[in-house]
């Protein structure tokens, strides 16, 4: 399957391969059995509570009760609709867990399930801006939609492997390389504020986009990758883009090209550590 390219709103271009259908499926049966074993522990708590609270048993066991009165064990039409009942109920439930498990996960961990974490894949936005709430949402809400057999098929015949949920959403699931993403993060993390060059207030911070931490990450781990005339193209136009938005000073230029980008280089690892220290911060 061929990459996909696009270029994200600081004009850095970047390349990711799409999930095959192989791999996506793996991660879904992983997230589903994750969901059925919640679902079973949840069951098993209500049931321990219910057996310690009289209260809480006739409030579950009330709706049931009420929608079949008169029920006749011996009765087969009887049966058959405590039979319905428990699977329309279970059914529901199992949709709510599915909608809040995928779309809690991919928000918090960064268009990932524990099920696609374990397959390396990741879902993304196609037009290269982070993926938001919304996004999620809406493909999660979809995701009903696409449990209808007629449309299994729509992946098979995309060319992107998207399922109906992913075109409407604007989304598309993708490889992951996780020892390259977590380099910026995993190096700049911990530094320190005293070693920084460059200082950011927390009004400069705030004005710092999600998609601008997602480029400045994406270009400094493809730093090597990229031919220095490009490089230089994609420091420029996103550190003064930057600037103009935070209302900084931008990097001290010079006459060697190599040092320009070198300083503009330190610059960026400088804002994504002082926003790595104020994400830590927030999360205590």
């Amino acid at each position: 399957m061929s990459a996909i390219q696009f270029e994200t709103p600081e004009n850095v271009q970047l390349s990711y391969k799409p999930a095959g259908l192989g791999t996506r499926f793996l991660a879904w049966f992983v997230d589903q059995l994750i969901i059925f074993i919640g679902l079973l522990l949840l069951l098993f708590f209500l049931v321990i509570a219910g057996a310690a609270s009289d209260s809480l048993l006739k409030s579950l066991t009330d709706p049931l009760r009420d929608a079949n009165e008169g029920f006749d064990p011996r009765d087969p039409e009887s049966a058959q609709r405590v039979m319905l009942y428990l699977i329309g109920l279970w059914m529901v439930v199992w949709g709510l867990g599915s909608f809040f498990y995928f779309g809690i996960s991919e928000l918090c961990l960064r268009g990932q399930t524990l099920g696609k974490r374990s397959s390396k894949i990741r879902v993304v936005k196609v037009d290269g801006f982070a993926l938001d709430a919304i996004s999620i949402l809406v493909r999660n809400v979809f995701r009903v939609v696409d449990h209808l057999p007629v449309l299994w098929i729509v992946p098979l015949l995309s060319a992107r492997s998207q399922r109906f949920g992913d075109m409407i959403s604007g989304t598309i699931v993708i490889e992951d390389e996780p020892a390259k993403l977590a380099g910026p993060r995993h190096t700049l993390a911990n530094r320190s504020a005293a070693d920084a060059r460059f200082r950011f207030d927390a009004g400069q911070l705030k004005k710092l986009r999600p998609q601008d931490v997602q480029a400045i990450e994406q270009l400094l781990e493809r730093w090597t990758e990229i031919s220095a005339d490009r490089r230089e193209q994609f420091v420029t136009t996103i550190v003064y883009s930057l600037c103009q938005r935070m209302d900084c000073e931008p990097p001290p230029s010079g006459t060697d090209p190599h040092k320009v980008t070198d300083s503009r280089r330190v610059f960026l690892e400088d804002l994504l550590a002082a926003e790595y220290r104020r994400q830590n911060r927030q999360l205590g």
